[in-house]
C-alpha cells in the first residue's frame, strides 16, 4: 500500500472538486432534487438509508444489508452469511467497526481515525469477497454516516475527478465539508428545499452526497 503521507489529493484535485461541488449546489435544480430524494412517495432511498432499523452502530445486521440495497447494492448469500453469522469475517468486521468512533465528523478526522476507517473498509471488503469496494463503501456510510461519504463512482469519478483511492476521496470530501462557501450553499439548499425536519436528521455529509449524486443523476 502507498504510504499514508503520499495518499493525499493534489491542489488541482481539490480545486476541481470544490468547483464541481459549488456548481452542483448552485444548480437551480438542486433544491428540487433534494426535495425529490427525500420525498416519501418517491422511489429514492431518502432517510431510509440511515433510519431503517434496527440501527446498531457497533454491529452488522440484516437491516444494514437492506439499507445498502436501497442504493442499488446486492449482497450475495455467502457474503451475507459471513457478515451476519458468527465466524472470523464477522468477528474481524465488528472489531474494526468498534475502533471507528461513532460521533467523529469527517471534518475533524485526523489520520489516526482515517487509519481505523481504512481498516474497517478492508475488513468489509474481505467479508464481501472479491473487489467489492462499492458495497464496502456504502456499508461504511451506513454505519458511520458522519465520517464516510457513500463514494459513488458517478460522483467521485464523474463529477469530482477522483475515485481511484479511498483515502484521497475521503480527504477531498473533508475539504468540501470544511469549505465555508460549500457549507453556506448547502445550508441554503437545505433551507429552500423545505424537506421535513425528521428527514434532515441525516448529517450534512450525507446531504451533500445526495445533492452531488442527484446533480449527476438528473443531468445525465
Amino acid at each position: 500500500m502507498t504510504p499514508t503521507r503520499a495518499r493525499r489529493p493534489s491542489s488541482a484535485q481539490l480545486d476541481r472538486a470544490r468547483s464541481a461541488a459549488l456548481g452542483a449546489l448552485e444548480d437551480p435544480a438542486a433544491v428540487q432534487n433534494l426535495r425529490l430524494f427525500y420525498d416519501r412517495d418517491s422511489n429514492y432511498a431518502g432517510r431510509s438509508f440511515l433510519a431503517v432499523g434496527p440501527v446498531e452502530y457497533d454491529s452488522i445486521t440484516a437491516a444494514d444489508l437492506y439499507a445498502t440495497s436501497l442504493l442499488g447494492i446486492s449482497v450475495g448469500p455467502r457474503a451475507g452469511r459471513q457478515l451476519l453469522q458468527g465466524g472470523p469475517h464477522r468477528n474481524d468486521v465488528l472489531k474494526a467497526l468498534r475502533m471507528v468512533p461513532v460521533e467523529t465528523d469527517l471534518a475533524d478526522a485526523a489520520d489516526a481515525v482515517l487509519d481505523a476507517a481504512e481498516h474497517l473498509h478492508l475488513q468489509l471488503k474481505n467479508a464481501l469477497g472479491g473487489n467489492k469496494w462499492v458495497a464496502a463503501s456504502k456499508l461504511c456510510a451506513r454505519k458511520r454516516p458522519r465520517l464516510f461519504p457513500v463514494r459513488d463512482s458517478l460522483v467521485t469519478r464523474g463529477l469530482l475527478g477522483v475515485g481511484e483511492d479511498r483515502r484521497v476521496d475521503w480527504l477531498v470530501y473533508q475539504h468540501l465539508v470544511t469549505d465555508t462557501e460549500v457549507r453556506r450553499l448547502l445550508e441554503k439548499v437545505i433551507a429552500e428545499s423545505a424537506v421535513r425536519e425528521s428527514d434532515l436528521l441525516d448529517p450534512p455529509l450525507r446531504i451533500l452526497d445526495v445533492v452531488l449524486w442527484m446533480h449527476v443523476k438528473t443531468s445525465a
